[in-house]
């Protein structure tokens, strides 16, 4: 498939469908050559099916002459965002950084999005690593949203090695985010078996 035949994929499919993001991740992959990396929401709900992203976080080095190309391949750039419009109304994609949280060092998982078309998502322990260092920063909302995922994919999260890693970084250079990291995984981790006995009571 060509990067066009991506996007109008991507177009086709509903905006909760999980492969949406991975079809605009290869899309994007193929027309610069440059690996890209699903995080954010949208690795959320492909991990668990449990959030509703509002935009399509890639994680991916980009040098001019990548975001001439993804113009030339119908994106739009607004701001932050990159627009590609669809029927349904546009496709929100923001590249949060050129490369993932050095905390992050489980390989991406790969997904095959169409025959012998592969997109790369952020690894699960990853991803909550992810999204327990956003909640270091004390709000409910960000605090929820790591909580939402700890409670879905709890089994399959090997929350041992990401508190072995939390730790680990603890001991690093200083940073508030990184030291309060042990603490913050610690109370996901815990309300999330509360959450979960709760369902089961």
């Amino acid at each position: 498939m060509t990067p066009q035949d991506l996007l109008h994929a991507a177009a086709e499919s509903r905006s909760d469908d999980p492969a949406r993001p991975l079809l605009i991740a290869a899309a994007i992959a193929a027309v610069t050559g440059r690996q890209v990396v699903l995080v954010g929401g949208s690795a959320v709900n492909l991990h668990t099916g449990s959030y509703r992203p509002t935009h399509i976080d890639l994680v991916v080095h980009l040098t001019p002459a990548d975001h001439q190309a993804l113009e030339d391949l119908a994106l739009t750039r607004e701001g932050r965002h990159y627009h590609y419009d669809t029927p349904g109304g546009p496709i929100l994609i923001e590249f949060p950084g050129d490369q993932l949280h050095p905390l992050l060092t489980t390989p991406p998982e790969l997904i095959e999005v169409a025959p012998g078309v592969i997109a790369r998502a952020v690894a699960l322990d990853d991803l909550m690593i992810d999204r327990a260092l956003q909640a270091t920063d004390g709000t409910p909302v960000t605090f929820d949203e790591a909580l939402r995922l700890a409670v879905a994919a709890y089994r399959r999260i090997n929350w041992d090695d990401l508190t072995r890693r939390a730790t680990a970084a603890g001991q690093g250079p200083p940073a508030r985010a990184i030291e309060m990291l042990p603490d913050t995984l610690e109370r996901i981790r815990r309300s999330a078996v509360r959450q979960l006995r709760n369902q089961q009571d």
